[in-house]
């Protein structure tokens, strides 16, 4: 990790207040205004952010539901990594998910699938839920071995795909790695209010999560696992930026983790803000933070008894 920030994260910082101050003064909850920017948004993406030419893009579905294997060189076909990507379930499966989780697949060595499941506010609770526990469930059908990534929202994604699995008696995933993570889909907690995040603005990330909800109550432990029973699932590994507008959802869920005696590792990259990671190869400390998450994963998995975990 280097010491000091590199030119292009203070070329990139320098940018970053121009985008949290458009966010405070977004529409959010205008949910036909947020399917025009995602639109315009995933467009301009899609032609600026390129994939690394030494990782395979296949178009797939698993279990019913779409998405993209990226396949590095060499691969095996067992265990994988399952992706459930960020954006507050509003934007979707694009270029800079999966140039991050070809990144990922490149540094651990494994295949990565990641999950294009379905968006509010034309699909609401449990419809990305339900996505992502099929392609868990599919996967596990089909005797092979994960490690379970979210990313941002895809925290609340999955944590409810783990407690799933183990109320239908299906075995947990090697590791879960969350990365910035929601876990409590009611933002109960103030932290995020006095976050020092010089990109994420709170007032868009809370507007941003209510349209999935549709009404229904964010105290339910799909919504809010961070309240839920969390014992028997597979250890947590989790990543969130210093100055991370979610820290504090971090930090719960390492409380949470202690009480339930779960297996848990929390690291706070140093100086960065949310959403960092998705710079990378451009930003050093991006690349280093993937590369750091593509060893735990590696080892957590190359340290695994052969055959199938227990449930």
């Amino acid at each position: 990790m280097n010491v000091m920030p590199s030119l292009p994260f203070h070329l990139l910082r320098s940018m970053m207040p121009l985008l949290k101050w458009s966010q405070a003064r977004f529409p959010v909850r205008d949910g036909d205004a947020l399917v025009r920017f995602r639109r315009r948004a995933e467009r301009f993406a899609n032609m600026v952010f390129s994939l690394p030419r030494d990782v395979v893009l296949e178009n797939s579905e698993i279990g019913g539901v779409p998405g993209d294997w990226l396949i590095p060189h060499d691969a095996p076909a067992d265990p994988v990594i399952v992706f459930l990507h960020g954006g507050g379930i509003i934007f979707g499966w694009s270029n800079p998910n999966r140039r991050t989780v070809a990144h990922l697949a490149k540094f651990s060595g494994m295949r990565a699938f990641g999950v294009d499941f379905r968006l509010a506010p034309e699909h609401c609770y449990p419809a990305a839920h339900a996505d992502c526990f099929a392609v868990y469930q599919a996967l596990v059908r089909q005797g092979r071995r994960s490690v379970l990534i979210g990313e941002s929202s895809g925290g609340v994604l999955a944590l409810p795909t783990l407690r799933r699995a183990k109320s239908e008696g299906l075995p947990q995933p090697t590791l879960c790695v969350l990365i910035s993570p929601t876990v409590d889909y009611g933002f109960q907690d103030a932290r995020i209010w006095s976050s020092d995040d010089v990109f994420a603005h709170p007032n868009f990330v809370v507007g941003l999560h209510g349209h999935y909800l549709a009404g229904h109550d964010t105290r339910v432990p799909y919504l809010s696992p961070i309240d839920a029973d969390l014992s028997g699932l597979a250890p947590l590994y989790v990543l969130a930026a210093e100055h991370d507008v979610l820290r504090g959802e971090a930090e719960r869920l390492e409380e949470a983790a202690k009480r339930f005696d779960l297996k848990f590792e929390l690291s706070l990259w140093p100086e960065v803000w949310h959403g960092w990671h998705l710079f990378a190869p451009q930003l050093p400390e991006a690349t280093q933070a993937l590369q750091m998450l593509g060893d735990v994963v590696r080892q957590r998995t190359s340290h695994e008894p052969h055959g199938r975990p227990e449930a």
